[in-house]
């Protein structure tokens, strides 16, 4: 399997059909990549006993013709806000260690199905950070970096990374303001933000509950496909992929484009020129409800501070709070200065921006940047805190929004900046629209792979 470093669920499925590859051996060979790879803190626990004996279990059952699903016997990783039966839920923090009694319901759903855990991935503790740092279990490293480590983007760190490095093919993750959509685009690879209602949250960690939503990592478009109808404990079924011909775009002019990076913008303005040609239609002009949002935010601050501190409020009322990464202690704590008047009105004006969005956006799909930078340095994040913060809200810009209006989306990469860092494009739907947004991302990776 060394030849084939990053092999696509799908392609793992079909060589265990085929009895090319056995479970075990393909679990053995990812365990062994994990266990000598040179970043150790991408994964923060690893199954190694029980993947080995469900690999033994599927092998078991494809001998007999018993198989649990086209998917038996596939890897993933969980970011570390899952439950997975008898393994601490860590949340990324030194003082949150709760060992699950059971498993998070689409854990228990991908098991039934027959896919293999190979452990749990680290975050951002309590997947409170865009930029993936982690001062307790230390922080992945972007394996596009070269000389100078680079974020790998967060808070679903090393779920990403361990996809993008060829550790596992796929990996779940959590999206609250950006947490999937920002570290595919760091890394180079596909993620995808559900709509909120698309699957269980019973079992995951949160952060904001009105915000929170779960998310894939991938290689393609086609994993993603299938990994969430196994999810979702659907008949698969391949989604029909949308033509490009048939297909609108709108590419907001205002709010996204804000401090971009000039190879982010060209990078960007190749790929509208590339789905032009291939025949899709593409207009800009302003989009009104990303300034009335980013308005909002400005005078009421946001859901997911207001949320986190309040979920966390005895921890950071005791001398635990110590323990905390102190980047998230003090951004938990300018909650204070929140009142319920401002969340009140978060949460009135989200409820009329949802509507207004579905409505204005109708079958017309958003185009913009993922992010308006490629994944700053590390070193530099970890020097300064005011850098950090303000990185940090500079790398969030564009994918909040998203998740304040409900708007299901996926980033897909689509080149490189100079210094050979990812560039990701993201496509996003009304709220809902998650299996239209599945086709049409589909045929945009196709176009730009042409």
């Amino acid at each position: 399997m060394n030849s084939e470093l990053k092999m696509t669920a799908s392609d793992v499925a079909r060589l265990l059909y085929s009895g090319e590859m056995t479970c075990v051996d393909l679990i053995t060979e990812l365990l062994l990549r994990i266990r000598d790879s040179a970043d150790q803190s991408i994964f923060i626990t690893v199954t190694e006993e029980q993947a080995l004996a469900e690999a033994r279990a599927s092998d078991e059952r494809r001998a007999l013709g018993q198989t649990l699903g086209p998917w038996d016997g596939v890897p993933l990783a969980w970011k570390d806000l899952f439950d997975t039966r008898g393994d601490i839920t860590t949340a990324g923090s030194r003082v949150h260690a709760d060992v699950a009694q059971q498993d998070a319901a689409i854990v228990a759903v991908c098991r039934q199905h027959g896919l293999i855990s190979l452990g749990k991935t680290n975050l951002s503790e309590f997947a409170y950070s865009g930029l993936g740092l982690n001062p307790h279990h230390g922080t992945p490293v972007n394996p596009a970096s070269s000389n100078d480590a680079r974020a790998p983007g967060g808070s679903s760190s090393g779920s990403a990374v361990a996809v993008a490095a060829g550790l596992v093919p796929i990996a779940v993750g959590t999206d609250t303001a950006g947490s999937v959509r920002v570290p595919a685009s760091f890394c180079g690879i596909a993620g995808y933000k559900s709509s909120q209602s698309r699957y269980p949250s019973e079992g995951i960690f949160p952060l904001s509950r009105s915000l929170d939503s779960v998310g894939l990592f991938a290689h393609d478009m086609d994993d993603i496909i299938m990994l969430d109808a196994v999810m979702r404990g659907k008949v698969v079924e391949q989604l029909g992929e949308s033509r490009l011909s048939e297909l609108s775009f709108l590419v907001p002019d205002n709010v996204v484009f804000d401090q971009i990076e000039d190879d982010v913008l060209a990078c960007f303005e190749e790929t509208v020129k590339r789905l032009k040609n291939a025949g899709a239609r593409i207009r800009r002009e302003p989009f009104p409800i990303f300034d009335e949002v980013s308005q909002l935010f400005q005078k009421h601050g946001t859901l997911t501070v207001a949320e986190a501190a309040t979920l966390h409020q005895n921890l950071l009322a005791s001398a635990e709070a110590e323990l905390m990464d102190q980047r998230v202690r003090e951004r938990m704590g300018t909650a204070s200065a929140y009142t319920a008047q401002d969340y009140i009105q978060l949460q009135w004006a989200r409820e009329r921006l949802q509507q207004q969005t579905a409505e204005s956006l109708g079958d017309t799909l958003l185009l913009f940047p993922t992010t308006v930078i490629t994944a700053p340095s590390i070193a530099a994040l970890e020097a300064d805190d005011e850098h950090f913060r303000q990185v940090n809200l500079l790398t969030l810009k564009n994918t909040m929004l998203g998740n304040y209006l409900g708007t299901p989306g996926v980033s897909l990469p689509i080149g490189k900046d100079g210094q050979g860092l990812p560039i990701g494009v993201l496509v996003s739907a009304a709220v809902g629209q998650d299996d239209r947004l599945l086709s049409v991302c589909k045929a945009v990776e196709s176009a730009l792979m042409q």
